[in-house]
């Protein structure tokens, strides 16, 4: 037996039967009707894949920066191994990977040349004074964290970074509604005309970053963007001179899932923009190629510190370029219970006084108006000891590369809008 062809409805994804009198597509569940042209349309959007298709990496192998022994030198931190490019000029006292406080000079096989680096704009001095102003709006932190020889471990490291340019290419078809009510004997009636909006185009993207270090946080690093790229200049030792270097070991294509959602994410969202007149607008379908991949290779600077607190380590790191500063910070949880119970007390001591004073200073009516005045004061308590915990970690994936879009480089290559169905909603009159 051959195999059974169905359609469902775009409405309510009920079967669809072939109504011979109307001419037309009618669905037996929800009373919506479709053409033949409706229909193929539908079909076509659903058969679009949602994955972003394989980038291609054109990207040439760097040099090899070396001494005359072929080696350079750094140093290695025995807890966590972490590998650390520095000269002498390099007061390496402390890791900036887990806050070991001992740190051994040793060789290396040599690291890879940069494409460009982004020198250093912030000096120790500067961002030791960023790191305490930061510092200060955060309440629950450890009075060992903030205290100054703390403070005076932050590092400079130059860290790895691939640069990807490429281009998206694909179609996107978006659920466009038209919403408007009238009144009826049985109350006000939402009206909503749904419209498959497709749009299909091509725009391009210029070094958008992603760091090239496994020892490296991810999120981290994306959470001090934006740098400006427009500075990146050619390698000179010189700018190694009193700064770390960190290990290229993540390879261009290891890096291409993280850039292909970024770029896939912004695609979308420039080619909704395009989709005009409509009440609402929601992505239904798309299929995404990202190709013509470039990329680059470069050092950027970041100034960095670690601590660990209750047997975890925590990172801050800070824009070496820009200032921007980022982290997942320990918290104290004395002190978070101390911001909770002081607020819970203070708010319990005014919401008792307002039922005292509420009714001609009738007092209060024990002990229910006190359970009351607990039970807000403690609500209340526990929402400031989120806000002071959400502070605490700045940390943040990037899922788009907006910024990164070259201006003027969107092109629509197809624009369609197609009736699809109308949905109607009865909502009752209240004294009904």
């Amino acid at each position: 037996m051959g195999n059974v062809l169905s359609f469902k409805c775009p409405c309510c994804v009920a079967p669809l039967e072939f109504n011979g009198d109307q001419g037309q597509m009618t669905c037996e569940y929800c009373g919506s009707t479709f053409t033949m042209e409706q229909i193929k349309a539908a079909q076509s959007a659903d058969a679009l894949e949602g994955d972003a298709a394989e980038m291609t990496w054109s990207s040439s192998e760097p040099e090899m920066i070396q001494d005359e022994d072929g080696k350079v030198t750094g140093y290695q931190c025995p807890s966590c191994s972490g590998e650390i490019i520095a000269d002498e000029n390099t007061a390496a006292t402390e890791c900036p990977y887990c806050g070991n406080q001992t740190i051994i000079p040793k060789s290396f096989e040599g690291m890879y040349k940069p494409d460009g680096i982004i020198p250093f704009s912030i000096d120790k001095t500067h961002a030791e004074e960023k790191l305490r102003e930061f510092y200060k709006g955060k309440k629950l932190l450890p009075s060992s964290f903030t205290d100054n020889n703390h403070i005076k471990g932050i590092s400079g490291i130059y860290v790895p970074f691939w640069l990807a340019s490429a281009k998206a290419d694909g179609t996107v078809v978006f659920d466009a509604v038209k919403t408007k009510t009238e009144n009826s004997p049985q109350g006000t009636v939402k009206i909503e005309d749904h419209y498959m909006a497709t749009r299909k185009g091509t725009l391009d993207f210029s070094r958008v970053p992603a760091d090239a270090s496994q020892k490296m946080d991810d999120a981290l690093m994306d959470s001090l963007e934006p740098y400006d790229l427009s500075k990146l200049t050619d390698y000179d030792a010189a700018y190694f001179s009193g700064y770390m270097a960190d290990k290229y070991d993540v390879k261009a294509e290891d890096i291409r899932e993280r850039v292909n959602k970024r770029i896939r994410s912004t695609f979308i969202s420039e080619m909704q923009s395009t989709v005009k007149g409509y009440n609402s607008v929601s992505k239904k379908n798309d299929a995404v190629t990202v190709k013509d991949g470039k990329t680059e290779y470069a050092f950027l600077p970041v100034w960095m510190l670690s601590t660990k607190y209750n047997d975890e380590v925590y990172t801050f790191a800070m824009n070496g370029q820009t200032g921007k500063i980022s982290g997942s910070l320990p918290i104290d949880n004395g002190k978070y219970w101390k911001y909770v119970a002081i607020t819970t007390a203070i708010v319990f001591a005014i919401m008792a006084a307002l039922f005292y004073f509420a009714i001609g200073g009738r007092g209060l009516n024990m002990p229910r108006d006190l359970i009351i005045s607990l039970v807000i004061g403690a609500i209340v308590g526990f929402i400031r000891g989120g806000i002071l915990k959400g502070a605490m970690n700045t940390v943040h994936e990037k899922t788009e590369a907006g910024r990164y879009a070259i201006e003027g480089s969107l092109k629509l290559q197809g624009k369609t809008d197609t009736f699809m169905y109308t949905k109607r909603e009865v909502q009752k009159n209240n004294n009904q």
